[in-house]
């Protein structure tokens, strides 16, 4: 046998582990095992063999299933392989159907069985599904040694990590009843917290009720479960403050790219076309590295490097392993935290220069990229007021104002000095100063969008722009050139990787680089995914619940809308006073759900302070840069937050200090529907339980899980929303909310109502993927048809539909936009501390505290002389650390440090070194040293050092200690060394984004000394 067939044999492993090539007798599929497994272990069965007939068949005693991933967010499809006998995950690997998974998924209509057959032989190549480690290692996440199944009461101070195991009955009605729960004193329960009839702060109605005492925290991305959780929290219970994880991730960036494409403020992030694209530029990343899946991404990289010797270019303080010799590849060493110097040298050199798409710019209106041949169109040539003194500066002038129209704006009509209004037409001219006369006669100062960012560009020189990022003027010219050069065949993506005081500002120069080169919804440019199926809407009405409460107009703890509309303000005004500055930071421009700044707000006590945290899946305390030490004295202190439930598989940092902990399932143990990160295609990836769930039962034989718990209280409290006949079908009727699997199944419902060409599901399908198992919960809360809409999504671990991606140049279906190079109502907002507008462009500035300071003005370089920046480890995420296959692939990190910069500090490689920054709690890591790293830079992974979770650290359970398992711990934790902003005169404090108020955790000034 020569050496490409044995390992297409071998290959084959992944579907069929120790099955034979096609046309071969099968061997027993349990052979005799050696007892010395010390080398490479038992074989498991496999999926399905060949008989001597040459037929297919399953294998008796294992049952296979489709699923979707969740061992990050990027979530991608997987395949499964179940032990029925023992209720065991055998394996996991990739979905076919998946585009996310498969570089040429299968078509949907391919039977179940027909999908293991094309992953076997030969055509295993062609079909290949594959899936990242993190997903290969999530059969590890049902039995985990350090899972917690039981219901656990605290027994001693919290956050001791003393336990005892209780009956789910007894937690429900302690945490219902309240009273002296731990010998601490009364604890008041949940029947008497809400209170819809009483302020949450007296004299400030825009914080609402004091049913705004209940705080919680909860995991958006699981879509499925996490909008139950939402339902409960804000509707049924009526508390505002339901926090998650996107402040301290990549909502500064997704906020500030949504700028770039719309007059509104939403989320937007690009993918990359890696059908066509032949140049990329990617900040604060490398392909692959972070926020989309490892494997479409991967697949998408190595096609377009070998079919289209696809150039780009990675911007980041460390080198990735994806850019390497011989990729066509180029490493640029940015100083952490200095991405916008390095962007403005680009943008400035693309305007001075002429190198961008002119053509694409001046489209003023949809009319008139239409007639040039173009899908977007851009206000690069609309005119903006720019004199202080007239009422309306700022925003754009009106053509009504001077004779030409109605409320749109007005441009120079190109190649002349001719006033027109925008939905002439006409081409614009781009760059415009100048005065004219309105019709009233007063003359008014006029800036074309384009102009005012070419001024504000060229406000820097190039030589400090290169000596601020560590980027060359040459280099900085290359890539300004390639991008006019490639034009539409360009793309510029980032996602997280720069999240410094400017994030926001990133992420609106990510998409006004795509916009200059014309390369949106381009072909082999930056394009836009199909977006979610969600499951709120369809057959039954899960968004809108009879006599819940409305929220509208109530800003929660995190101040999360405008100052100008506060009572502070109005107070401040009605005195006569400058209502300047706020007392506390207030952003309008990111209403994300920061969960740790509304923590922030508890330990400050203003506006007011939590009564009952709620932690679902969520790690805030772990996971949010520069959360102060006080946040974290303020939930362990019971007078200070009298009650914590925690709910989750896992003791993590946060739920640590919960009274009590209520088991959940795992991602193997749940339904789910979810969006996909790195999937064009249309879709939603789909699962069901694939064993039995660990969690111990109530007294009912329900399974403990979050739904459950949020179900019995809402009962218990004859909450809205929850009970008998509350569901609105599309048929009239009404369907009850009484358990996990009443939400579930109409949900799934929802989402299979919205697939239109779903595959006819034949008794062979639901053999081959398992769907009697996946059904028989859901079957009896469901009518015929959803029942067979619902196995039909479950039988291929979803919805994926290939369609025609382009029509010419452009993405097929993508609708036009006005592409925002000036956004007239950010420029419209103020700053809540100086109550300067915010930029009406993209604007370059040095690091800056809430209240203006620069950050060098208080952490000096003669004494913090290094800049920090974290970076997601591809291998890791918030809960593959807790698979045992993870912890034996990455046991670690590494403080990273350009040779030359170690020399200078006195370091070594392989010193034991502490990093200190201005937070007084240093990290210790291991230092490594080459030339991967940009000089003056310290580069440490997140993911690692949970020594207090995850099992890492030491419990005891009913008198008995369960030590603390070191591969969890291994690493240094980098957060919560991250300085919080020492302008903000409170006790507890973060260090945000300038703009927005999102996390910071990049360019952070600190020193490195030998521990």
């Amino acid at each position: 046998m020569d050496r490409r067939k044995f390992l297409t044999r071998a290959g084959v492993a992944s579907v069929a582990a120790a099955t034979v090539g096609c046309g071969e007798k099968s061997q027993p599929i349990h052979p005799t095992r050696s007892q010395d497994v010390g080398c490479f272990g038992h074989p498991i069965p496999a999926e399905c063999q060949q008989d001597a007939n040459g037929d297919w068949q399953l294998t008796p005693g294992v049952r296979t299933a489709y699923s979707r991933c969740f061992s990050c967010y990027n979530i991608c499809g997987l395949r499964v392989r179940i032990d029925e006998k023992n209720d065991k995950v055998l394996k996991v690997g990739g979905n076919p159907y998946c585009e996310n998974n498969s570089g040429s998924p299968l078509p949907i209509e391919t039977s179940v069985k027909q999908s293991y057959i094309a992953l076997a032989g030969e055509n295993g190549l062609t079909n290949r599904a594959t899936t990242c480690a993190k997903g290969a290692s999530c059969a590890d996440s049902v039995d985990d040694e350090r899972r917690v199944t039981q219901v656990l009461k605290r027994d001693g101070k919290r956050g001791e990590g003393r336990w005892v195991t209780i009956s789910y009955e007894q937690a429900l009605q302690e945490i219902l009843q309240g009273g002296d729960l731990f010998g601490e004193g009364h604890v008041e329960g949940l029947r008497s917290l809400r209170q819809l009839d009483k302020p949450v702060k007296p004299g400030f109605p825009e914080f609402g009720s004091a049913a705004n005492h209940l705080f919680a925290t909860y995991c958006a991305e699981d879509t499925l479960r996490g909008s139950f959780y939402a339902r409960f929290m804000q509707q049924s219970w009526g508390t505002s403050n339901l926090g998650t994880k996107h402040a301290y991730c990549g909502a500064a960036q997704a906020t500030g790219y949504s700028l770039g494409m719309a007059a509104g403020f939403e989320e937007w992030l690009n993918d990359v076309d890696w059908e066509n694209v032949e140049y990329g530029l990617f900040m604060g990343t490398s392909p692959g590295s972070s926020g989309v899946s490892l494997n479409r991404v991967g697949r998408g990289l190595a096609d377009s490097r070998v079919d289209r010797t696809f150039n780009y270019v990675c911007v980041d303080p460390l080198l990735r392993t994806t850019v390497a010799a011989d990729t066509n590849a180029t490493w640029l060493a940015v100083k952490p935290g200095q991405d916008a110097a390095f962007s403005f040298g680009v943008i400035r050199t693309m305007l001075e220069e002429g190198w961008f798409n002119k053509a694409h710019l001046e489209g003023a209106s949809e009319k008139a990229a239409k007639a040039a041949g173009e899908l977007n169109y851009t206000n690069a040539g609309h005119l903006v007021i720019v004199d202080p003194k007239h009422p309306d500066y700022r925003r754009f002038a009106k053509a009504k104002d001077f004779g030409l129209g109605g409320d749109e704006a007005i441009i120079v009509k190109a190649g002349g000095n001719t006033l027109v209004a925008a939905e002439s037409g006409d081409k614009a001219e781009l760059f415009v100063s100048q005065t004219v006369k309105d019709k009233s006669g007063r003359k008014v100062k006029l800036a074309s969008s384009l102009y005012l960012l070419r001024e504000e560009a060229k406000r820097t020189s190039m030589q400090e722009y290169a000596a601020k990022s560590g980027i060359s003027i040459e280099d900085m010219r290359q890539v300004a050139k390639d991008l006019g050069q490639y034009g539409r065949k360009a793309c510029v993506a980032g996602n997280g990787g720069t999240n410094s005081s400017d994030g926001f500002v990133m992420g609106w120069i990510w998409a006004t680089l795509n916009t200059l080169v014309g390369s949106h919804d381009a072909k082999g440019g930056a394009i836009y995914g199909n977006g979610p199926i969600g499951g709120m809407e369809g057959r039954y009405d899960l968004a809108n619940i009879d006599n819940g409460v409305s929220l509208d107009g109530v800003v929660n703890a995190c101040r999360d809308g405008a100052y100008e509309s506060s009572t502070e303000y109005k107070q401040k005004v009605a005195k006569g006073q400058n209502p300047y500055p706020a007392s506390t930071p207030w952003h309008e421009v990111l209403p994300a759900m920061n969960a740790a700044e509304q923590w922030t707000s508890h330990a400050n006590n203003d506006p007011y302070q939590a009564k009952v945290l709620f932690n679902w899946r969520n790690n805030f305390l772990y996971s949010a840069a520069s959360i102060s030490q006080e946040v974290v004295a303020s939930i362990a202190d019971p007078k200070r937050l009298p009650l914590v439930i925690g709910i989750d598989c896992h003791m993590n940092e946060t739920n640590r200090y919960a009274d009590y902990f209520i088991p959940d399932r795992s991602m193997l143990e749940e339904y789910a529907a979810d969006r996909m990160w790195g999937s064009y295609m249309l879709g939603v990836a789909a699962a069901a339980p694939l064993v039995t769930p660990r969690t111990v039962k109530n007294a009912a034989g329900q399974h403990v899980c979050m739904e459950q718990l949020l179900v019995d209280i809402a009962l218990d409290m004859q909450l809205p929303g929850f009970g008998k006949g509350v569901i609105a079908h599309e048929d009239g009727s009404k369907a009850d909310l009484l358990c996990f699997e009443d939400w579930h199944a109409k949900y799934l419902a929802n989402v299979a109502s919205q697939c239109e060409k779903l595959p006819t599901v034949t008794d062979e399908d639901r053999q081959w993927a398992g769907l009697d198992y996946a059904m028989k919960p859901l079957t009896p809360r469901l009518t015929a048809t959803e029942a067979n809409e619902v196995e039909a999504l479950l039988s291929r671990g979803g919805y994926y539909v290939a369609s025609e991606r382009y029509d010419g140049d452009f993405v097929k279906g993508a609708e036009p936009k006005c592409l925002q190079l000036y956004h007239e109502a950010v420029a419209q907002l103020r700053h809540a501390y100086s109550g300067e507008h915010y930029p009406g462009t993209i604007t370059y500035h040095e690091h800056r505290f809430w209240n203006g300071d620069s950050w060098e003005s208080h952490w000096p370089a003669s004494e913090y002389p290094l800049l920090f920046s974290s970076y997601k480890a591809t291998v890791r995420s918030n809960y593959a650390v807790a698979y045992k296959r993870i912890a034996e692939i990455s046991p670690t990190n590494f403080v990273y440090m350009h040779e030359e910069t170690a020399k200078q500090q006195g370091l070594t490689d392989g010193d034991k070194v502490k990093l200190i920054t201005a937070n007084g709690k240093p990290a210790t890591g291991l230092l490594q040293t080459d030339f991967g790293v940009a000089p003056g830079a310290v580069c440490v992974s997140h993911g690692f050092g949970h020594s207090q979770g995850f099992g890492g650290d030491d419990r005891i359970i009913n008198g008995e200690k369960l030590a603390g398992l070191k591969a969890r711990a291994g690493g240094v934790a980098i957060n919560q060394m991250i300085p919080s902003d020492p302008t903000r005169k409170q006790t507890a404090s973060m260090l945000n984004d300038y703009w927005t108020g999102a996390n910071c955790r990049h360019g952070i000034p600190i020193r490195v000394e030998k521990a």
